[in-house]
């Protein structure tokens, strides 16, 4: 099957971000005990607002940062359903990590699975950093969730991913195949297939998908972190808070300010 369209960028996978993602908690739960007291923290990179959320509903003050108009339609849709409560404790902006201004300090600030190799270059990413610590508190603490050259190795081969998801509020099937390439040995270009499909069978939805990706060793981001002034690091290699080994793929880095 011919795909009907075919965008470019990250905020073209807003429609079906949730399905891929939503399954995931552990690292909400992760993210809330190293985090501790409710406080105010930053969700930067907050695609639709899946950790944002969460850490709303467990008492936190966020505020969501990103730069796609199309994913945070889609975050501002499910904080429109949410408890008034809840509802109040989130926000929603559309900026860019290297220049955003929130006023007051922060406690904390989260960048979640998959998203901070989209910042392309080395220069980029210090000044996202150097940004995100001028609003932490001096108490304050970064946690960055980052993968692990080793998971790429299925992309080394080029070796499609295919995956199933659940029927959503029993209506729907959603399917992707994922196709990794390295561009060159530290960009991995992803061609990403969507389909989605009625209880029937009927597709009602197919198109693809593009995005480029950092492929970055953690020793270097480590580096990045300590570049952008923050005072130190500890590593994480799972959600489950053990140490980081040659078999983790991926690392969780927490900064303090």
């Amino acid at each position: 099957m011919t795909p009907r369209e075919h965008f470019p960028g990250y905020g073209a996978e807003a429609e079906v971000y949730d399905y891929c993602w939503s399954l995931l908690v552990e690292d909400v739960e992760f993210y809330k005990k190293r985090l501790g007291k409710p406080g105010r923290v930053l969700d930067l990179m907050c695609g639709t607002g899946r950790v944002g959320i969460a850490l709303a509903r467990a008492g936190w003050e966020v505020d969501g940062i990103d730069r796609s108009a199309e994913m945070l339609r889609v975050a501002r849709s499910k904080r429109r359903r949410l408890p008034s409560e809840v509802r109040e404790r989130v926000r929603f902006h559309q900026g860019d990590l290297t220049e955003f201004r929130s006023p007051g300090r922060f406690d904390a600030a989260v960048i979640a699975v998959d998203s901070y190799p989209l910042i392309l270059s080395r220069p980029n990413r210090v000044r996202a950093l150097r940004n995100v610590r001028r609003h932490l508190k001096a108490s304050g603490k970064l946690l960055l969730h980052i993968d692990t050259p080793r998971s790429y190795e299925t992309a080394r081969v080029g070796a499609p991913t295919v995956s199933v998801f659940p029927i959503d509020r029993g209506r729907r099937l959603y399917l992707r195949s994922l196709v990794e390439s390295f561009v060159r040995p530290d960009l991995v270009r992803g061609i990403t297939a969507h389909l989605l499909v009625d209880r029937a069978g009927r597709i009602e939805r197919h198109f693809t998908s593009e995005t480029r990706t950092r492929v970055l060793p953690i020793r270097s981001v480590v580096g990045e972190i300590a570049d952008a002034g923050f005072a130190r690091s500890r590593l994480f290699g799972d959600y489950a808070g053990g140490r980081l080994t040659l078999r983790s793929s991926f690392a969780v880095i927490e900064a303090s300010a």
